[in-house]
């Protein structure tokens, strides 16, 4: 079995096109894959979060895609379009030997994703593991070159929604204007206002998860809106990928996508919350950032 990955399931971070859907609405979780025979014969015993050492009969073959859940979570479920942190496994169905290390991911459940999968990690909880048996018209969208079905176990230890989800605030005078769609991507109006000479920000919505600190990874939703041409120039809604963002006392050090200097208005927030910062570019304009704070990664 070849062990190219050709969805970007990569140690880092798995990404696929997120795209626009009702994630502050409760998750239709009647979608979720069916557990059958392949997926309910599968063991694995070891440590979540570590090599799960999946065991099963093989060759392991399905028509359609199965999915078990071997232990349970617990939290709010997540809907198309959240994202999930953790590990995965991959194992060769036809010999039963994994197809590579156990790797760590984030990943956002999407309509990019195959549907087997997708609708397996659909309505997951923090602490789940879960087992996905995968026929081989999917398995070779994960794996090049799969000579059949493949197994995949996946850890997820924390679990995030597609949009912040705190208290609508009160609007605050001499900032943009902010509406959202029903999924909660948000569209900025910049109006009459001219560009600040220092930066600011207010709270749109506030959160009652975790309060951020210096230090911590972020997962993100980020729109960014120039003041110069009232056009957006960057949006993770667009991009179909949560911005992960480090949070340091450093304002010229910044993860990749993450604006330098964008920390201070997060640290202190909670998660949940949404936040709007301007920030001046020291030649007469400036750029109007709206930040949904969906999560923070738990600590490797």
């Amino acid at each position: 079995m070849r062990k190219s990955l050709a969805l970007t399931l990569s140690a880092g971070l798995l990404v696929a096109l997120a795209g626009c859907s009702g994630a502050p609405a409760a998750p239709d979780c009647s979608k979720v894959t069916p557990s059958g025979g392949a997926s309910s014969i599968v063991t694995a015993d070891g440590a979540i979060g570590a090599d799960p050492a999946a065991t099963f009969p093989f060759p392991l073959v399905v028509e359609k895609a199965q999915a078990s859940v071997l232990t349970e979570g617990e939290g709010d479920p997540i809907g198309i379009g959240g994202t999930i942190a953790g590990s995965y496994t991959i194992y060769d169905g036809e010999s039963g030997q994994p197809a590579g290390a156990t790797q760590a991911t984030a990943l956002v459940v999407s309509e990019g994703l195959p549907a087997g999968l997708r609708n397996a990690l659909l309505c997951s909880t923090a602490g789940q593991r879960t087992v996905v048996v995968l026929p081989n018209d999917e398995a070779t969208q994960i794996v090049a070159g799969a000579p059949g079905s493949i197994v995949m176990v996946f850890d997820i230890s924390a679990a995030f929604p597609q949009a912040a989800d705190g208290d609508t605030q009160p609007a605050q005078s001499g900032f943009p204007g902010v509406v959202h769609a029903d999924d909660g991507r948000p569209g900025v109006t910049i109006g009459s206002l001219t560009a600040p000479d220092e930066a600011k920000s207010a709270l749109l919505k506030k959160g009652d998860g975790a309060e951020i600190a210096t230090g911590d990874t972020v997962v993100v939703q980020s729109t960014a809106v120039s003041y110069s041409t009232r056009e957006v120039t960057s949006s993770t809604w667009e991009d179909g990928t949560p911005g992960v963002w480090t949070m340091t006392e450093d304002t010229a050090a910044a993860s990749a996508g993450q604006p330098a200097g964008i920390s201070e208005f997060l640290v202190g927030q909670t998660v949940g919350s949404e936040v709007l910062a301007v920030v001046p570019d020291g030649s007469g304009s400036a750029t109007a950032y709206v930040i949904d704070i969906v999560g923070v990664l738990p600590a490797s």
